[in-house]
Parts: structure tokens; sequence; C-alpha cells
């Protein structure tokens, strides 16, 4: 389902669903003229475009933002059809002439495919009731002529479009076997021959082909037409993995260059699409410059740490670290928004694979700052009867967690949080550990932090009283079963924190609801206890 790209245009489009409807009506016309004069390679004051669409100026001055004319227009789309759709407009209550899709192909002599691509260029359609009294999208005459008016080698293009005829058919089809037969030139090349010598387009050739094939059951060429089956494309895409040069794959597998482009870029971006990328926002990530002025220095200080072959990070330099590390991921998740199946751009998704790989490597340099702190937690567990290597390894996948979860912008130091979240994860994941009768005090925590930080780690005492706090504002705050929820939810039945989890699915058989039902009831109850809970505490027990 397609979204509004820009935050703020997104924001002003909320707004307006409470207007009145002939309001609404204005605004309707003002995004169609506004649509109309849109230069994608522009970029266009936040101001500007709330001014033309509601014919107000902003009061606050905190909008310095532009929009890029490609998200402007993307936008602008999306805000006429959902605006459209609300007002039910009928055709018969407009001054003009009110075209379907399908009128409109059929008046051009086009497909309905050409007029769904002039929309992604330009042409405006809104959502009307017809006089069969079905919603559908149509064109006022004024837009499809305006249209035409500003892109007139796109209609002069359509103009010269004819249908072929059973002869010119019986033609194409008859070349492709000649050339088949005598030559060994490839299908692909085939076609660029017969296009070139009959003057028509190459998919047309391509489809008169196919349409042949398919009807009289007989194949023009020894390889076969049509859709590349989804082995051969796993087969081409893990071969240019394997460094497999380009014209060897179009050899081997009779595809053209940009057919064996379009199959590597498409699983390249499906690989991408199954990824499920998170990250701490922040609205440092807004500002115009932000790539200028977060990269700068992180760049800096990453070319530092990697001349070193041990460092330890101080306050700022976490910072820098983890703003880069989200703001990298935020890059790569607007770039999986912008990607176009079936044919995704490849600089695009090159792009994404650079922010994503670079977000790694970041994380990985924050971790390896940070190991020092697991091996010494895990020295303070060792009466447990867990094995070193066994504590290491769980408490590396902690880290690793954390720094997913760790939000810099909050004022605390990672290693108070890492340190936490390890013990944390030992405490329950660690059989031994929850029933340990020295566990750690004031007094261990502080010797972690002299020993490894040189900064204020928490301790787990802490968190143990947090624990029994957030036990009395639950019970004197949330209904019996809003604290069933909560607490199996969060792990925070018995006397340790994160003993054991329940699922909501799970919860929701124990109390014969829904999934949907139980998280609702777990909403209202979070909501409830952020209102008597400070945001330290609520923070460590919910995480």
């Amino acid at each position: 389902m397609a979204r509004v790209l820009n935050k703020l245009l997104d924001q002003l489009f909320q707004e307006l669903r409470f207007a009145p409807r002939e309001q609404k009506e204005k605004q309707l016309n003002a995004a169609k003229d506004l649509a109309a004069s849109i230069d994608d390679d522009r970029e266009y004051p936040f101001e500007f475009i709330c001014f033309k669409i509601t014919a107000y100026r902003p009061k606050s001055t905190d909008h310095p933002d532009s929009v890029k004319g490609y998200v402007l227009a993307h936008d602008l789309k999306l805000f006429m059809t959902k605006l459209s759709r609300e007002l039910a407009l009928s055709t018969s209550q407009q001054d003009e002439t009110i075209c379907s899709i399908k009128n409109l192909a059929a008046r051009l002599s086009v497909s309905e495919k050409t007029i769904h691509r002039w929309r992604q260029k330009g042409l405006t359609a809104m959502t009307f009731i017809f006089a069969d009294g079905k919603r559908g999208l149509g064109f006022l005459q004024s837009d499809i002529d305006r249209f035409f008016e500003n892109n007139p080698q796109l209609i002069a293009s359509a103009s010269k479009f004819s249908q072929l005829t059973g002869e010119e058919k019986q033609n194409i089809v008859k070349l492709a076997i000649d050339f088949a037969k005598n030559t060994d030139l490839s299908r692909y090349q085939v076609i660029l021959r017969i296009a070139d010598k009959t003057k028509r387009a190459r998919e047309t050739i391509r489809y008169t082909l196919i349409d042949h094939e398919n009807k009289t059951g007989n194949s023009i060429f020894s390889k076969p037409a049509g859709a590349i089956k989804p082995k051969e494309a796993k087969l081409i895409y893990r071969l240019h993995k394997q460094q497999t040069h380009i014209t060897e794959l179009m050899a081997t597998f009779h595809r053209s260059k940009s057919s064996i482009y379009r199959i590597i870029n498409q699983r390249r971006a499906k690989n991408l699409l199954r990824q499920k990328i998170e990250y701490i926002d922040s609205s440092e990530f807004l500002h115009d410059n932000a790539a200028d002025i977060i990269f700068t220095e992180s760049n800096k200080l990453i070319a530092d740490l990697k001349t070193r072959k041990a460092y330890l990070l101080n306050r700022q330099q976490e910072v820098e670290l983890f703003r880069r590390y989200n703001y990298l991921k935020h890059l790569a998740l607007l770039g999986l928004k912008k990607i176009k199946l079936p044919n995704p751009s490849g600089k695009l998704i090159t792009q994404i694979e650079r922010s994503l790989t670079l977000a790694e490597e970041t994380k990985i340099i924050i971790i390896e700052a940070n190991l020092g702190l697991v091996v010494s937690i895990a020295n303070r567990h060792m009466g447990t009867g867990a094995q070193m290597p066994d504590l290491i390894s769980e408490g590396n996948f902690s880290l690793m967690r954390a720094v997913e979860k760790f939000d810099y912008a909050r004022g605390y130091r990672f290693s108070t949080y890492a340190t936490w979240a390890i013990a944390k994860d030992f405490a329950h994941n660690i059989p031994a550990e929850t029933t340990r009768l020295d566990k750690p005090t004031s007094a261990d925590m502080a010797n972690i932090q002299h020993d490894m930080r040189y900064a204020n780690v928490a301790d787990i005492a802490a968190v143990e009283r947090a624990h029994k706090s957030l036990e009395q504002v639950i019970t004197d705050n949330l209904n019996e079963r809003q604290q069933y929820i909560i607490r199996n939810h969060f792990g925070l039945e018995g006397n340790r924190i994160g003993k054991k989890t329940k699922t909501l699915e799970e919860i929701g058989r124990t109390l014969s609801l829904s999934k949907e039902r139980v998280r609702q009831i777990e909403l209202l109850a979070l909501q409830q206890l952020r209102q008597c809970l400070s945001p330290k505490q609520f923070d460590l027990l919910t995480k």
C-alpha cells in the first residue's frame, strides 16, 4: 500500500482531513493546480506547498524544510486520490467531460497501460462515481488538455501507434523463422533485426513472436521465450555473485543485457525487502544537512579508531557512532520505500546496500569497544556453574541486541544500558543464575565500572528496587486482567526481572481472548503506567 513519503506533508494531509466539505473541494482543486506545475528536479519549500493547498501560511517558522519535486508529485497524487474518494464526486455534477481509463485509452488508440504510465508522468486522475453507480478513476477534460499541452512528445508518439495487421504479423513470424534457421543470432538479436527492418517497437515484435509460439505450440527458437523461470533467475543471481561476467550470462541464458541486469536487481531488491530494518528515530535525521553533519564527524572518528588496536569510547564518541548507525538504517529504510518491482533501480539498490554495509561496520566498531565489558560481567557469574565460553557467547548476543535498542538521545552511557541488558539476559537464560544467593551488589557493579568503562555502571540492586516499585504501581493502578498481561508479557512474575515471558498469543489462550484484543489491553495498561513511572523506570523494565 502506497504511503506519503514526506513526514511534514503527511502531517499536513492528516490535519486537512477535518476540514469541511466545501473547503476540501477547494483544496482538491488547489492540489491539482500545484501538481500540474511540479518539476521533479526542483525543491519546493514546505511553507509554499502549504499556502498553495490551503491558502494560508503556517504561523510557525519552524518548517524551513524543502520537499523534492518527485516526492511532492508522489504525495500529492496520493492526497488527491484519497480526497476525491472521500468527497465521492459524481460525474453528473461536474461542469466538464470526464473520461474513464478505458474510454480515454480507446479515444487515443493507446493501451490502458499507457494511460497508467502517463499518470506517473503527471496526468491527474481522481475518483468519481460514474453513471452506472460504480466508483473508478476518471480524468477531467481540462486535466487531459493540460497534460497534452505539457507533454506533446508523448502524444505525438502515441498518435503514431497502430495495431498490427494480420499480414504484418505473418511477415514478422516469417522473418524470425528465417533468421533462426540461417543465422546463429540469439532471440534478442533477431528481435532487434526485425524491429529495425519493420520499424516497429521491440516489445511489439517480442509479444508477436510469443503469441505465435503459444498459439501454434511450435517454438521458433531453440530456447523458450517468455518470463524467465525462478530457478534460472536464482542461478543467474548466484553466478553473478560468483563474479561471472555479464556477457557470459547473456550468452548462457540467451537474454539481453538489460534483462540480465533486471533479473539480478529483482533478486537484490527482494533480498532487501525481506530484511526487517529497525532503528531508533531522531528529529536530527530530518534536517536538510543531516548527512553532512553526521558523516563528517563520524568519518573522522572511525578513521581514527581503525588505526588503534584497542580503544574505549567516551560519551561524545558513543553519541556520534550511534547517531551514524541509526541514520544509516534510516536512509536504507527510506530507500526501500522507493523500490519499485518488477523493475527496480540498480543505483537505488546499491545505495541501500551501501547504507546497510556502513551501518553494520559501525555496529561492529561499537561492539568491539565494549567486548571487555562482556568478559568482566561473565567473570562475575562464573559461580553459576556455566562455562566461561558459554557466558561470553551469551553476553555477546546480549551486547549486540543492546546496540539495536539503545537510544543515544536519552542521555545515558551505553555501558550503563549494556551492563543491565547483559545481566538481565544472564538471569533469564542461565538456570543457575535465577537461584543465586550471591547476587551482584552495588559494590560489585562499581568494580566493573572502575575496571572496564571509566564511567558510572548501573547496579542490579537499583534494577531490583525499580522492579519492586513497578510491582507496586501495577497493583495500585491496573485491574486484574491488565496486571496478568503486563506481568507475563514482560516477565515480571517472580523475584527476578525477565525470569519468564509469554507471547501475546499464549496469554490470549489463557484468558480466552484474541491476540489482537490482548495487544489492545496491553497498550491501555502501558499508557497508564507511563503516567505513574519515571521515564527511566519505564524504559528499563519494558525493554
